[in-house]
């Protein structure tokens, strides 16, 4: 019988060890060449299986020798660092053993213990989930990296249940424990300590537990949230980071075609002051003149970027039908950076062009008006634009009607955010059929 069990716990050590290295080729870690190193593992793991895993508890020895084990393995079959190998070998080494001896008092519970029966069903069950999980795992780690913070309020929210009903049933057992003592007269000098314990956890512990799952809960919520801000605020970045190098790149070949351009109306008129000219070259040199005259810089706002950026934003109106009116003197703007002058008018122009798409009606008019004007000690830039769409506000922000709200609720926030760093403010007003945003900048 005694031998029996020491087979199962072997069993249990090669079951440990096997799953781990099917864990291991999971995360796509790659083998070191075959050398005396994996040699001496494969010895230390023949007498760790000899010795193997005991069943339902958890003895320290065993468990440093199976962490230590796994830490070799890492170290020297795969190629992994000290820090992984460390991480991956405690972590397996405490989850393997929780499931193991979870197993096995849930079935001591329910069973008529004997020993090897109990042992024998439990290694079959944890070694079937423990099997389930490594095989499966790159879908849960997928499930995990999507809802991990949901799942830990639900793993929290679990525990402390499991917890409430074994105080429940520890308490109650303990009742049962107390009044055998009294109606039998055994002397028992601590019965009154453990049964003021007793009735602590049946009438305080469940609040207390409760008080900080509720913090707990609180704290993963805020995380999240936290989160989700963060990944706004970088995705925003990013975002204005390659529209901000999109427009310097326009900007360096907009310097080169004014020169071009100069230089081609200098050739325009000497080539026409040419003898033998006909109507064919003159056609040829018009169409020519066009073509440069169509490449120069539309807009004179006093900012070569925002010049850029309302040129190429034009071009897109044009391909949309829209009629695009700008009307904009930013030359005392010079303290607004240029990753803010992006991110501002970028975000405004995009959002007004985006409601026109919207407009179907052939009748209504699609168009985006951009006018600026200084009053008071402030430069006042209005950005208006026709829309059908009905626009919904929650707590002063815009709700979107796109299906990625994640995305495009960055728009507008990264408006605010970037007019904010200068004392700013924006405003808008929602009608029926237009849209009005309004941007006041302070001006010393």
């Amino acid at each position: 019988m005694l031998d029996f069990y020491r087979f199962l716990c072997s069993v249990n050590m090669v079951v440990f060890i096997s799953c781990f290295v099917i864990l291991m080729n999971k995360k796509g870690c790659i083998y070191n060449k075959m050398n005396m190193k994996l040699i001496l593992i494969l010895i230390l793991i023949i007498i760790l299986i000899v010795i193997g895993i005991p069943f339902g508890m958890v003895v320290i020895q065993p468990l440093i020798s199976m962490i230590v084990i796994l830490f070799l393995v890492c170290k020297f079959i795969y190629e992994i660092d000290i820090k992984k190998s460390f991480i991956n070998s405690v972590m397996y080494s405490l989850v393997y053993t929780l499931i193991e001896c979870s197993i096995y008092w849930i079935l001591s519970m329910r069973l008529d213990y004997v020993a090897n029966y109990l042992c024998t069903l439990n290694l079959g069950i944890s070694s079937f989930i423990i099997f389930l999980g490594t095989y499966f795992f790159d879908k849960l780690e997928f499930l995990y990296s999507k809802n991990k913070y949901y799942l830990y309020i639900i793993l929290t929210i679990v525990i402390n249940i499991f917890i409430i009903i074994f105080s429940k049933i520890s308490t109650t057992k303990i009742s049962d424990l107390y009044s055998i003592v009294i109606k039998n007269n055994i002397e028992y000098n601590n019965i009154v300590n453990v049964a003021k314990l007793a009735g602590f956890m049946e009438a305080v512990f469940p609040y207390i537990l409760i008080i900080i799952n509720i913090i707990l809960i609180s704290i993963f919520f805020n995380s999240i949230k936290s989160e989700k801000e963060k990944a706004k605020i970088q995705l925003a970045n990013e975002k204005l980071d390659m529209q901000y190098k999109y427009y310097l790149m326009v900007k360096e070949s907009q310097e080169k075609m004014k020169h071009v351009y100069h230089d081609m109306n200098n050739h325009m008129k000497n080539i026409k002051h040419m003898k033998n000219r006909n109507e064919s070259i003159d056609k040829y040199i018009n169409n020519i003149e066009d073509e440069v005259k169509s490449s120069r810089n539309l807009y004179n706002t006093g900012n070569i970027l925002l010049d850029i950026i309302l040129h190429e934003k034009s071009k897109e109106c044009i391909e949309n039908n829209i009629d695009f009116n700008v009307g904009i003197d930013f030359r005392k703007c010079e303290f607004i950076d240029m990753i803010d002058i992006s991110s501002i008018f970028s975000n405004l122009i995009d959002n007004a062009i985006e409601a026109c798409k919207k407009i179907n009606d052939n009748n209504r008019e699609r168009y985006i008006t951009i006018k600026s004007t200084f009053i008071n000690g402030y430069l006042v830039v209005r950005c208006e634009n026709s829309k059908i769409n009905k626009i919904l506000f929650k707590d002063n922000k815009i709700l979107t009607s796109k299906n990625d709200k994640f995305i495009h609720g960055i728009g507008i926030e990264s408006i605010k955010s970037s007019v904010k760093k200068y004392n700013g403010e924006l405003k808008v007003k929602n009608y029926e059929l237009k849209f009005i945003a309004n941007i006041y900048f302070p001006i010393e």
